[in-house]
């Protein structure tokens, strides 16, 4: 903190002396993930041995320093970073809205203090949902790009998890707007990241100023064909299909059901996937100080343990599942011709704390690595609410999720909705929400 008043200080006389900004984010405020390197900070992967001390900024910090902004905080994220709940030698980050349920993870810090007002944007990463689960959670907006939109260099100091051999890493912006998410991407890529990390993708950016010269087709999911969602997400899917279906955005909008492929296939692939060393590089690092493994470390890794190290011949396997996996899943999505589709974030609104099992709503698409944004919606969560009389589980997984909302108590929680584009579609994602604006009020 006291480097981010001076770095402000350093600010007010660059603008006294100049009568300018030093660039579009002047004297900005933004927190930012434990993980990612702060030059004169430490950083860590959510456990103690992990932890170390960074001479260097990440590349995107880098980028948003030069343009003002002040990097004020760090905030907290899950042991081991992949699950979605953020509790790790820090302690648990608590839900704002619901003390007893989750602020959701990796990103779970930023979230709950976005959502609290300390934090006017923040910096997360994606690999299975650390951006849109704890931003549906909390009820903010939170963009996750594909994969090397956006620098990435200097997230992890070290050697990267061995995920990403597997699923790449997205990162982007957590904030109360649809605004900022814009200002954040054009702000980031204006810098021409491109130009000296050849892993960036060089797309300009046109964000909200992307427009259809035709009617958004838009396809709306009510489940995933595996896990029927809680209550109140049914409640805000209703809300949603009412507002995008009304006579007079006929001109905007052509809405569609869209059926998921292989929703329960992608779930049982991407945990494996998520761990090509069977998980034992990280297990043994967190046990090797002494230090406890969380519930949730332990459950995201157990399908993947008994596999062992993955050789060159079972990577390339498995590599070719995944990709038979995305051929099949963008015919899909061609055969059902639409822009974008809507739908849950999460199998409900918050979880309760170390419940977060199923993730099966943001994963699939770092599966297939599409971008997704979360937006609010003004649908809350009531105690007491019911499941449907008619309602039949989908799975063992739907059953399960159908309990774990029978016990736990999640009145006042927020609900989101989550809005998916194609692949390197992020421009047509934010043409899309710029439709969506007026249709469902976001902000």
């Amino acid at each position: 903190m006291d480097e981010a008043i001076e770095q402000a200080q350093k600010l007010d006389s660059y603008f006294e002396t100049h009568g300018n900004p030093v660039g579009p984010l002047h004297g900005l405020p933004i927190s930012i993930k434990d993980h990612i390197q702060v030059a004169g900070t430490s950083s860590s992967q959510g456990y103690f041995i992990s932890i170390s001390d960074d001479d260097q900024d990440a590349d995107i910090v880098s980028i948003l320093r030069a343009q003002g902004a002040i990097i004020y905080c760090k905030t907290n994220q899950p042991q081991s970073l992949m699950h979605l709940e953020s509790d790790s030698h820090w302690g648990r980050v608590l839900n704002p809205f619901n003390i007893h349920l989750s602020a959701g993870g990796s990103t779970g810090g930023e979230s709950a203090l976005i959502a609290m007002k300390g934090s006017i944007l923040g910096i997360g990463t994606d690999i299975g949902g650390s951006i849109r689960g704890p931003s549906a959670f909390c009820g903010i907006y939170g963009f996750k790009t594909t994969s090397n939109v956006l620098p990435t260099r200097g997230y992890i100091k070290g050697d990267p998890p061995p995920a990403v051999v597997n699923i790449p890493l997205s990162t982007g912006p957590m904030c109360r707007s649809l605004r900022d998410m814009d200002l954040f991407m054009k702000c980031v890529l204006s810098s021409t990241p491109y130009l000296w990390d050849p892993n960036v993708v060089p797309i300009p950016w046109t964000g909200l100023e992307t427009r259809f010269n035709r009617r958004l087709k838009v396809g709306i999911i009510s489940n995933d064909g595996f896990i029927e969602p809680q209550p109140p997400v049914k409640r805000a899917i209703s809300w949603a299909m009412s507002l995008l279906s009304d006579s007079k955005f006929s001109n905007l909008i052509e809405l569609k059901e869209f059926k998921v492929l292989g929703a329960e296939k992608a779930w049982s692939q991407v945990r494996r996937l998520y761990w090509p060393d069977g998980g034992h590089l990280t297990k043994n690092g967190i046990i090797s100080s002494g230090e406890p493994l969380h519930p949730l470390t332990e459950w995201i890794y157990r399908d993947a343990e008994p596999l062992g190290m993955h050789t060159a011949v079972d990577l390339t396997a498995v590599h070719k599942e995944r990709d038979d996996f995305r051929l099949a899943f963008a015919k899909s999505w061609s055969d059902q011709d639409v822009d974008v589709i809507i739908g849950p974030s999460f199998v409900g609104p918050a979880c309760a704390h170390d419940t977060a099992f199923y993730w099966t709503y943001t994963s699939l698409y770092n599966l297939v690595d599409y971008p997704g944004a979360v937006i609010p919606t003004p649908i809350r969560a009531e105690s007491g609410e019911v499941y449907d009389t008619g309602y039949v589980p989908l799975s063992d997984a739907c059953r399960h999720v159908r309990d774990l909302w029978e016990e736990g108590d999640f009145g006042g929680a927020p609900v989101s909705l989550q809005v998916v584009a194609r692949r390197y579609h992020d421009n047509e994602l934010f043409g899309a929400l710029r439709v969506l604006k007026d249709v469902l009020n976001l902000s």
